[in-house]
């Protein structure tokens, strides 16, 4: 076997990865009744009371001190296990979408748990952080909770970070569009339709104005290539015979940067203000999910993933060199701005497939996809380990990670 210097504790034997996989193997029962517990309850986002206190509930027995709720948010943890450094942190995400998990969340928990639990079991030193991020669909009160882990400092002494999702093909490394989901509300003035028009104030009126007007900056966002206008109408009123009083407008733009995704929501909101104005109504501008950030990758902890992937025979892409493009947007960029983050893309069902589709959902079964599930959590953990034991490699991450942050 191979050995390898670490300080503090001298050469120590470096473990071969059938040995991590056989450690991960006795975690499989665990690991899959998690999974497919929380397959079935999905709980959709903030509201995942059962599916959070599950995941608790294991890692307490397997020695995890467990902060729960956390940071005022009821569904969301914090599991820790060892002392000192370095430390890593696990990223586990469990709400559901109207269609069941199409997203493949319960997948992501059955691999923070099974890696946590796992490292627990190999680690000669270190410590392991399992954050429970609520919400990264953005539903409900906890909309992108990841922001606002950043934000209270949860990541305070993590030296890295790792997440998974569920893809249509294996892949390290993460492309994502920057993201933020808002409402303008537009309050206006009830009246009869067809006596009194002149004396309301129609705030549907304006909000179609605002809808077209915003669509004619597409355009102009060409600066961005990959920018995204989405816009539909929450709230059009509730008979034809009144002059609609209230009316509410969803509005969720992407772009490949969080700069221009600032400068495209200052446009519109000008827009909507100005219209607003025009018409006489008040608007109230209300944030539903905060800004997720464009994703910062960093290419030393995907190529340790990647390369332990394949020791296990799974050939994947790296999106950090490869001609990707971003499509999807997730809170777990804002984590990737605050700390050196991997990640590794786990594949179910079948090439091509849609991403939030009912087949998706069907390829979330833990039943279809235990053994990939089982892989990710066995590349991981060697990863991890790897990265913790070899100083230089997290160094390099680091440096990585402050070189792009300038």
């Amino acid at each position: 076997m191979e050995k390898l210097y670490i300080e503090q504790l001298g050469f120590v034997t470096v473990k071969k990865i059938s040995d991590t996989k056989s450690t991960v193997d006795s975690l499989k029962s665990e690991i899959f009744e998690i999974s497919n517990e929380i397959y079935k309850l999905a709980e959709l986002g903030s509201e995942e009371k059962q599916s959070s206190s599950l995941l608790v509930e294991h890692l307490k027995r397997h020695g995890f001190k467990v902060t729960y709720p956390y940071l005022g948010i009821k569904t969301a943890f914090r599991g820790e296990w060892g002392i000192g450094g370095p430390t890593v942190a696990l990223l586990a995400e469990y709400d559901a979408l109207p269609n069941g998990h199409s997203c493949g969340h319960n997948l992501i928990s059955g691999w923070a748990f099974g890696t946590a639990v796992a490292l627990s079991r190999t680690l000669k030193r270190g410590r392991v952080v399992v954050l429970g991020t609520p919400s990264e669909e953005g539903i409900g009160i906890y909309a992108g909770s990841k922001v606002t882990f950043v934000e209270k400092g949860a990541l305070n002494g993590a030296d890295f970070a790792v997440g998974i999702h569920a893809m249509d093909s294996w892949s390290v490394g993460w492309k994502s569009l920057s993201d933020i989901l808002f409402q303008a509300v537009f309050k206006g003035k009830a009246s009869h339709m067809a006596y009194s028009p002149e004396k309301g104030v129609n705030a549907l009126d304006a909000l179609v104005t605002a809808y077209v007007a915003i669509n004619n900056l597409r355009s102009w966002i060409k600066n961005d290539r990959l920018a995204i206008i989405e816009m539909i109408i929450r709230e059009g009123g509730k008979v034809t015979s009144i002059v609609t009083d209230r009316a509410v407008l969803e509005i969720e733009l992407k772009a490949v940067s969080g700069e221009f995704l600032r400068s495209l929501q200052n446009k519109v909101i000008s827009v909507l203000e100005g219209v607003s104005r025009a018409y006489g109504t008040k608007l109230e501008i209300k944030e539903i999910q905060p800004v997720y950030e464009d994703y910062n990758a960093n290419s030393i902890i995907d190529e340790v993933l990647q390369d332990s992937l394949k020791k296990i025979g799974i050939s994947a892409a790296n999106q950090d060199k490869g001609n990707f493009s971003p499509s999807v947007s997730t809170d777990e960029a804002n984590v990737s701005k605050e700390v050196p983050t991997g990640h590794i893309n786990l594949k179910i069902g079948y090439p091509g497939m849609a991403l939030h589709s009912d087949d998706s959902a069907k390829a979330s079964d833990p039943k279809v996809a235990i053994d990939n599930l089982l892989a990710a959590v066995t590349a991981s953990v060697y990863s991890i380990e790897k990265i913790i034991n070899e100083s230089e490699l997290l160094s390099k991450a680091k440096r990585e990670f402050n070189g792009k942050r300038g």
